[in-house]
């Protein structure tokens, strides 16, 4: 049988060619010109606003105002800044901290949501402490003198002045405690950290901004050694949840104090961390970078001790009974018991002379 060897010929070189590039050129879009497709300059400059470190901060009355509707302020503004290494399958947490400490330049860690509705509720709650002191000492004073006119005691002038005195600083001492904690409270933003920065040398620092207590003063800017930072042993910084893991219910923000001058420092934990919230446990909580990548809260390792309790406590029951307890304790007892007779004994046979033959006793 004769087979036709006509499909079987051979293509011109020509249209080989033609074929191949048209293949690769119908991917490609015609009207495509990449300095058209970036971003312009007012659409950048709005962007950078939402980058950690690139906006411009200030200390305007703006700055403190909230917008409303308030839900507005719980919307997170910052974005992730870009370079920033995270934790993942193609890095682990021993990296990311040889990556930041071989930093050669101060290194932006943390950046905060704006504070509005921080300067919002504690400018209400020292408006109201205040008008309670004022009225408090208001009465005081109305009180201690009408005491001291009635004079209902008949005291002589000198005893009336000393109980108008003693009776002035009673009434009063409430209102004193309402306007000190009205004070408290006013300078309470002044704590707030607004931008953070880790700066790599022989001796680490760690430099961050905050508040000014009257709107349009410089920002405060303060350097403290890294270890003067240190947050307290039972507040972790990693919980696992949101986005960097900081994000608690119960608390919204974490506290570091400085050492040597005995003051707080203010942390929100809606903000912008460097990596993950692991990065500061180990930084501030002062821990091995096995502990602070496990990332064990603490109420969460007294949950293990108490299982762990628990479940010595079944092992004892299945072995010994219901009234274990008791057991082991008379046990205990038992043991003790022997310990003084053997000891009792002891003493006994010390007062006998030692050495000698039992003939010379």
């Amino acid at each position: 049988m004769l087979v036709t060897r006509q499909g079987l010929r051979p293509m011109p070189l020509r249209s080989v060619l033609n074929f191949r590039f048209s293949r690769l050129n119908s991917n490609l879009p015609q009207n495509f010109n990449p300095k058209k497709d970036l971003p312009s300059q007012g659409e950048w400059k709005h962007l950078k606003q939402h980058i950690p470190g690139e906006a411009a901060q200030t200390n305007d009355l703006r700055e403190r105002i909230p917008k409303f509707p308030l839900t507005k302020e719980n919307v997170p503004t910052l974005l992730p800044r870009p370079g920033v290494p995270r934790v993942g399958p193609k890095m682990t947490f021993r990296q990311v901290i040889h990556i930041l400490k071989s930093k050669s330049k101060p290194e932006l860690i943390y950046e905060a949501e704006p504070h509005r509705l921080y300067f919002l509720a504690c400018f209400c709650c020292a408006v109201v402490f205040a008008v309670y002191g004022c009225v408090l000492l208001e009465f005081a004073w109305f009180q201690a003198n009408k005491d001291y006119d009635e004079n209902k005691e008949e005291l002589a002038e000198p005893l009336r002045k000393r109980e108008f005195a003693k009776q002035l600083v009673g009434y009063s001492s409430l209102g004193a405690l309402a306007l000190f904690m009205s004070y408290h409270i006013a300078t309470f933003p002044t704590r707030l950290i607004r931008r953070m920065w880790y700066l790599p040398g022989p001796v680490e620092h760690v430099r961050f901004t905050s508040y000014s207590l009257i709107p349009g003063r410089p920002t405060p800017v303060i350097t403290v050694p890294l270890h003067d930072l240190a947050r307290k042993h039972q507040a972790r910084v990693w919980t696992g949840k949101g986005f960097y893991g900081t994000s608690d219910k119960s608390l919204f923000f974490f506290v570091l104090k400085e050492i040597s001058k005995n003051k707080t420092w203010i942390v929100d934990r809606r903000g912008f961390f460097w990596s993950d919230g692991r990065v500061f446990d180990f930084l501030f909580g002062k821990e091995t970078i096995a502990e602070a990548e496990a990332g064990i809260p603490y109420d969460e390792q007294i949950g293990i001790v108490n299982r762990e309790v628990k479940k010595k406590k079944k092992e004892l029951r299945a072995k010994h009974g219901m009234f274990y307890q008791w057991k082991l304790g008379a046990l205990e007892v038992k043991g003790d018991l022997n310990k003084a007779t053997n000891y009792v004994k002891s003493l006994r046979s010390g007062n006998d002379p030692k050495g000698l033959p039992k003939d010379k006793q």
